[in-house]
Formats: structure tokens, sequence, C-alpha cells
């Protein structure tokens, strides 16, 4: 999945988003977007590995979409709001990379699996799946 994240960071470099990584950051530490600054804190170190495509991205999505940052002390439903629209950009910045890739998934679990993508996501993946072909009609 190495080429999915340097696909990743080169999009982010393209549009003017700095990607901070740290080596001896353990592998609990959250990666954080700061979308005022166009900044992500990325921690290559994530665990389960499988998941760090997915969560660069979701990232990548908070800055596009301009999310306020998230606090402890705000509602859940309101952080929940803005996570879910970082998940669904992710993904579909995900699936943009698909296609550079000519790879087509025929449901929202292959598109799960391949990037993994967390089950407690997966409404966000049916939407981005959905969206998709909607696209393609």
């Amino acid at each position: 999945m190495d080429e999915v994240i340097d696909w990743l960071l080169a999009y982010c470099k393209r549009h003017g988003i700095i990607v901070l990584t740290r080596a001896e950051w353990p592998s609990s530490y959250v990666s954080t977007a700061l979308p005022d600054q166009r900044l992500i804190l990325y921690n290559p170190n994530w665990q389960p590995s499988s998941e760090r495509p997915f969560i660069l991205a979701h990232e990548i999505g908070h800055i596009i979409d301009q999310d306020p940052p998230a606090y402890p002390c705000e509602y859940i439903s309101v952080g929940e709001k803005y996570e879910s629209t970082g998940n669904r950009t992710g993904i579909q910045l995900l699936l943009q990379y698909s296609q550079t890739q000519d790879w087509h998934f025929k449901t929202p679990e292959n598109l799960m699996q391949t990037f993994g993508i967390p089950q407690t996501f997966r409404a966000d993946a049916e939407w981005a799946f959905r969206h998709q072909l909607q696209l393609m009609k």
C-alpha cells in the first residue's frame, strides 16, 4: 500500500497541503488534520498498518472540506458529522486513486478491504460507492 500513500502525498503536495510525520511517534498516536493551516500530522507507524491509506485520505478529506478542528467538549453528533464528511471525501480520494490503477470494485466490501477502511465506517463507504456509481452512469 506504499503506492497509495505516495499518491496521496503527491496529491497533498499538488494542493498545498503540508504533511508532517515523525518516525518516533508510537503506533497509537492518532493522525490529525488542521484545516485552517492546511496541515496534517500523519502517523506512519499506525497499527494496523492496513488502515494507513484510509487514515491519510481521511485527514486530507478534512482539509478539502475545511472541517473545523474537533474538540473533546463538542457534542457527539457534531463530531460524527465532521468525521463522516472526512470519511466520505477520503474514500472518494481512494476511488480516484483506484481509477488511476484501473481498479474496479464490485462491492463496498471489496473497497473497504483493499484500503483498510474499518467496518465502523461502512455507511460512509457505501455512500461513496453509490456516489461513484451514479457519476459513472
